[in-house]
């Protein structure tokens, strides 16, 4: 399967890369990033890097990389310490048009055997239900809130039938099983691996699930583990 990823240079992006490079069910990755991906990177056959600057658009050129791509994993977005520092028409870009336009469009390719495009959208915990939308957030208004018009805009278009969107809720994202992990048995946190596992099976084999809360990925995430593991 070939893959799209987005943000490869983040802490989740990362390890989506090198579990997308282990699993040879995934066969080409194109990582779309504004800057080189880092050194382990550079000579790895199965990762074609896209520089792009606006990630809503993309020119002839670019839709030539990305022909027969069959899903996304989308991991760009702005971070609480970067929204400080952005307008709120650059926090709507980054966290609402960029994702809602790609997958609008990538979408519309024609995939082969009747699929559809499956788009895996990294949102948050604390991004608010519809029913807030019209509410006051005290912090990361903004940001929240174009999240949350995303996993709107994303489910709405899977109604139509042509994307199969799958929308992740994590808390806090780790390295492993952080100290503080154990005293709090896994609430809150999920690790980045096997979060990562999670979105593999996802994008490999579906799920009738498409909204996975932090709980809801630890599960994913550990049967995906177990059942990777079996096949080595």
């Amino acid at each position: 399967m070939k893959v799209i990823v987005t943000g490869g240079t983040g802490f989740l992006g990362a390890e989506i890369l090198r579990q997308c490079v282990a699993n040879p069910e995934i066969t080409s990755i194109i990582a779309l990033a504004r800057r080189d991906l880092s050194q382990e990177w550079q000579a790895e056959k199965k990762i074609t890097t896209l520089k792009i600057k606006d990630f809503g658009t993309y020119s002839p050129e670019d839709l030539k990389v990305l022909e027969g791509a069959e899903g996304c994993f989308w991991a760009l977005g702005t971070t609480p310490d970067k929204a400080r520092h952005m307008t709120n028409e650059e926090l709507k870009t980054v966290n609402e048009d960029w994702p809602t336009n790609a997958a609008k469009a990538w979408s519309q390719w024609p995939l082969p055997d009747g699929k559809v495009f499956r788009f895996v959208f990294t949102s948050g915990s604390l991004v608010p239900s519809p029913e807030d939308l019209d509410q006051k957030l005290w912090f990361g208004e903004y940001m929240r809130k174009g999240r949350a018009y995303t996993e709107q805009n994303l489910l709405g278009i899977a109604k139509e039938g042509k994307l199969d969107a799958y929308v992740a809720k994590p808390g806090f994202i780790t390295t492993g099983t952080p100290l503080f992990g154990r005293l709090t048995f896994g609430k809150g946190w999920v690790s980045k691996e096997a979060m990562t596992a999670g979105y593999l099976d996802l994008l490999l084999h579906g799920n009738e699930k498409k909204v996975f809360w932090n709980d809801d990925l630890r599960h994913l995430g550990a049967e995906a583990q177990k059942k990777f593991a079996a096949k080595k």
